[in-house]
């Protein structure tokens, strides 16, 4: 018999919490695991910073937490960015206002298809990637009919100027974004 999908994702999370350093996502019939690199943290710090320094609460700008999706497999993304308000966790995917995803391997189709999908099929406002092989960013937002109907293509050194659903801004430097080869 099968273990439950949310028993498998509580599982791998507690194994990543004593582990530390390992991301594992499920994704339908897959179990992705990552090694978090120092590129990796570094840029899910200077995203976070960004957005605190945009004046969002810390409660509001969190690292790899479960956001559940209905009849979806829940996700982890490298930094949620949520709505304002009370929430409680397990969040859900009506309070992400950007998912964040930091590529973890050289021609990921991983972050660029399948998370793209699942977030724009469930209308997350706005998903950022961030990709440190390619030195580029995609911001993708408008989610219409399970597709994201803007893409727009910034460099690493270019500042990402992100207008969240809520009405907020947050400026993304991306100048301190290091490169992986």
């Amino acid at each position: 018999m099968p273990w439950p999908l949310d028993l498998l994702v509580s599982t791998f999370h507690a194994i990543c919490e004593h582990q530390g350093g390992i991301k594992i996502d499920v994704v339908g019939d897959r179990i992705v695991i990552a090694m978090r690199t120092g590129v990796h943290c570094s840029t899910d710090f200077d995203a976070q910073e960004a957005a605190r320094a945009a004046g969002l609460a810390d409660e509001r700008v969190l690292s790899n937490v479960l956001i559940e999706f209905p009849a979806e497999a829940p996700r982890v993304p490298d930094v949620s960015i949520l709505r304002d308000g009370r929430l409680e966790e397990p969040y859900s995917h009506e309070d992400l206002l950007v998912a964040v995803e930091i590529v973890s391997t050289e021609h990921d189709g991983y972050d660029f298809a399948l998370k793209e999908e699942q977030y724009a099929r469930s209308g997350v406002p706005a998903f950022l990637i961030i990709d440190p092989f390619r030195g580029e960013c995609d911001l993708l937002t408008r989610p219409v009919d399970g597709r994201y109907a803007t893409r727009r293509l910034h460099k690493y050194g270019d500042t990402i100027h992100l207008q969240l659903a809520d009405g907020g801004k947050i400026d993304i430097p991306t100048d301190t974004f290091d490169r992986r080869r």
